[in-house]
């Protein structure tokens, strides 16, 4: 039997904007399992509703894949990939592999998640947790503290303009 693995780098920040060939702030309205080519295994293709473009250009609706889903009974997980539900809001961090549809830079570490704060309304960003370089997760850590989706923003510019 074939065994398959795959290795994720952790990216900073800044590598993260940088190597990602868009940037958008959206709405998960369906995430619908297929078959890959050779039947093997089987993407999730998670369209999105663009709410704000953050880095390159974006439609108003685009549509990315994610390794595993479900395709009637069959399931198939893929541990580490993203996983998405009709509703959810992110900031997605997306890789452009034409003539592929684009998937998530990092894995997971593409993917921010975004929250309303009860109590004060505020639009939030989440940071995934990753594990970075075989150092211990860190509870508290200030890299993985939410932060306003304004000062987000400004994040993902400040580090646009460096690299031009």
């Amino acid at each position: 039997m074939r065994a398959q693995a795959v290795t994720v780098a952790p990216l900073s920040f800044q590598e993260l904007v940088r190597q990602s060939s868009s940037v958008v702030y959206a709405r998960v309205v369906e995430v619908r399992g297929q078959w890959t080519d050779d039947r093997r295994s089987i993407d999730s293709l998670v369209t999105v509703e663009v709410i704000r473009g953050l880095k390159g250009t974006s439609a108003d609706e685009l549509t990315l894949t994610v390794p595993g889903g479900q395709v009637g009974r069959y399931l198939n997980l893929m541990p580490g990939a993203p996983a998405f539900a009709r509703g959810d809001l992110a900031v997605l961090f997306l890789t452009a592999r034409a003539p592929r549809l684009p998937v998530t830079t990092g894995f997971t570490q593409g993917i921010y998640r975004v929250v309303r704060d009860g109590d004060s309304g505020a639009v939030l960003v989440t940071p995934p947790v990753v594990e970075s370089a075989g150092l211990p997760i860190v509870r508290g850590d200030r890299r993985r503290k939410p932060m306003s989706l304004t000062a987000f923003e400004s994040a993902v510019r400040a580090v646009q303009e460096v690299a031009r």
